[in-house]
């Protein structure tokens, strides 16, 4: 239903994000030519913002940005140029689905062009608007777009926006074949905000502008005014679904047009989460290899089936020719010997017919010439081998085209299977809690632990307060752990919070079988060192009298969780915490099998086991696995 983004759409979704972006650092760049991706550092978590040329852009909770090899070239230049920059403005081009942010690195400043019409691209350009870097070449016939040029917006089209007076609005309105394509033509208004507009004032979509008089066409513009501009000082956002309850477009607006039709509206808390939400059940796809393979396959399948219907055709004229042999035998024997010892005096029939000295067979449009060198038998013998010949290559063909079938089948099927994979994994919402080790007790208190002493350093000093719990394992070296105590708990949630800070510090490593933690209020953790003395990162100093839980097991269950639209994610904790949540789930210990080695095998066992859905395993990626073992383990259950 919905394609790329209108002029509108960006304006409410600029006005709804502008502030959560300006002041962001461009931490880094991901993707292609089809999609640009930003990491943006601001004080709080990063923002994960998703340009799609041609199409949108949006802040995404869905993406999990991973650096896999050497990026691609194209991404290598605009990290060049973007990467830690800060954003100074985010701006579009009046009604136009064109959107720029301005940016500054040092003296040099920068803007980014992100057209989101058909065919449009992403540009850099400097202060001079010399084209630094961009997703593809434009030559048109208004403007030429390339590194090293002067960048040229699309031709502008005069609209709404320009404040309509006078007779030419009207002779553009004049122009559409109808209302809807007279106010897009006359006045640049997206067609579905259109639609809508027309529906709520009462006015056929399909009648003619020459049907209406002057003074309904000018309410028309001013209630299309009033439209645009109270839905995006007030939008009412969310996303349409159809029967199956899946996302079909995403609208700023109630659209009543749709509801009309017996699509469903589904409000979200913003208009960026309506479009997120959108984009994550209509992932891009791309051919892909075992598409073209498909592709490939249904070629050769359709020349086959040629093949054998020619085939079939002839043998099925030749199978009627010797048919008529069987049953006149003696005459044709009759008329070839003439032939070989006489072919002038020699006369044929409607069947047979002699010229030059040969003799042919045709029945139903099939011909079959006989060897006059041969004797009678010879030659009947030659065409029962000619029809056994037809047979066993149609037969071969038959089986080939069934062969094909089934490969083509079970290809599409394991396409189809990797595009529910991506399905799946494109609903994950990562929360910022992931980034870190992390579980939620039985009792719902969220605990962290920092995976290195960077991140331990980090969550000290951004999350815990006074009155919440650190926890850290009996040894130097291991996840500093908090556990926010935000609502009323219990020793238990402690307990099961100790299970990070034990299984997450060196003793892993070690080989031992149990450690014991210690765990105080926030208020007794500090930063500061006595006088003289210094504090490495991620160290702390710890004041007043410790408690303890003695003996915490260096045992962790590692499992699947699956959240609504089959989203899985990766769980941890003591065995009754994770098997009340994880549909599958897999205990380990310290071992001697190295992290990626036990990662596979767990990941495997998971797979082929009947407990859980395999494209829901396959839309968790083995890092996340890897990231939440310890160290060298053993698979224990």
């Amino acid at each position: 239903m919905k394609r790329q983004m209108s002029w509108l759409d960006l304006s409410v979704w600029v006005s709804e994000n502008r502030g959560l972006l300006v002041g962001g650092v461009i931490d880094n760049i991901y993707g292609d030519s089809t999609n640009l991706i930003l990491r943006i550092r601001r004080s709080g978590e990063p923002l994960i913002l998703v340009i799609r040329p041609g199409e949108a852009v949006y802040i995404t909770a869905r993406h999990v940005l991973r650096d896999r090899g050497e990026p691609p070239p194209i991404i290598m230049g605009f990290r060049k140029h973007l990467r830690d920059s800060r954003i100074e403005s985010v701006e579009q081009k009046p009604c136009e689905r064109i959107f720029i942010v301005r940016i500054s690195r040092g003296n040099e400043e920068y803007s980014l062009i992100a057209e989101l019409m058909p065919r449009g691209i992403v540009s850099v350009v400097d202060g001079e608007s010399t084209v630094k870097m961009l997703t593809g070449v434009i030559r048109a016939r208004d403007r030429v777009v390339r590194i090293g040029s002067k960048y040229q917006y699309p031709p502008s089209q005069p609209g709404i926006c320009g404040k309509p007076e006078g007779p030419g609005y009207l002779d553009g309105i004049m122009k559409g074949y109808d209302m809807v394509r007279g106010l897009v033509i006359g006045l640049n208004i997206p067609p579905d905000v259109a639609e809508e507009i027309l529906y709520r004032v009462g006015i056929d979509k399909g009648i003619k502008p020459s049907e209406l008089g002057r003074e309904t066409i000018e309410r028309i513009i001013e209630d299309a005014r009033i439209f645009i501009e109270e839905t995006v000082e007030n939008p009412d956002p969310g996303v349409i679904t159809g029967p199956q309850d899946f996302p079909e477009g995403y609208y700023p607006y109630e659209p009543r047009s749709l509801i009309a039709r017996g699509y469903l509206f589904k409000r979200t808390s913003s208009f960026n989460e309506a479009i997120d939400l959108y984009y994550a059940t209509h992932p891009r796809e791309s051919p892909g290899r075992k598409a073209e393979e498909i592709v490939r396959i249904e070629k050769s399948i359709e020349k086959l089936k040629k093949q054998v219907e020619e085939a079939s055709k002839n043998l099925e004229g030749l199978r009627s020719i010797l048919d008529y042999i069987n049953n006149n035998y003696q005459a044709v024997e009759e008329i070839l010997e003439c032939v070989r010892r006489s072919p002038g005096s020699c006369g044929g029939d409607s069947v047979i017919s002699i010229q030059g000295g040969n003799v042919e067979v045709t029945l139903g449009g099939a011909r079959y010439a006989l060897d006059t060198r041969l004797s009678m038998i010879d030659n009947y013998i030659s065409l029962r081998k000619r029809i056994s010949e037809l047979e066993r290559r149609i037969e071969r063909g038959r089986e080939e085209i069934s062969r094909l079938e089934q490969e083509a089948r079970r290809i599409y099927e394991e396409l189809e299977r990797r595009r529910a994979v991506e399905m799946i994994r494109s609903m994950r919402r990562m929360e910022w809690f992931e980034r870190y080790h992390w579980l939620i007790t039985s009792e719902g208190l969220l605990a962290i632990g920092g995976m290195d002493a960077d991140q331990n350093e980090k969550i000290v000093r951004r999350y815990l307060k006074d009155s919440y719990i650190f926890l850290h394992a009996d040894i130097h070296g291991g996840s500093a752990v908090i556990l926010i105590t935000d609502k009323e708990y219990t020793h238990r949630s402690i307990e099961e919070a100790a299970r990070l800070a034990s299984c997450y510090s060196r003793a892993w490593t070690a080989g031992y079988g149990s450690i014991d933690v210690f765990y105080v209020k926030g208020s007794q953790v500090s930063k500061t060192p006595p006088p003289g003395q210094y504090l490495e990162k991620g160290s702390f100093m710890i004041y007043g009298e410790k408690s303890w839980i003695k003996n915490v097991p260096l045992e962790l269950a590692i499992g699947i969780e699956v959240l609504e639209n089959n989203a899985p994610r990766i769980v941890v904790g003591d065995q009754s915490l994770v098997s009340k949540r994880a549909r599958i789930w897999s205990v380990i210990v310290p071992g001697d099998t190295p992290k990626r080695e036990a990662a596979e095998k767990i990941y495997r066992k998971w797979i082929d086991s009947n407990k859980i859905e395999r494209e829901i395993v396959e839309a968790i990626e083995i890092e996340e696995i890897i990231k939440r073992i310890p160290g060298a383990s053993r698979i224990i259950k």
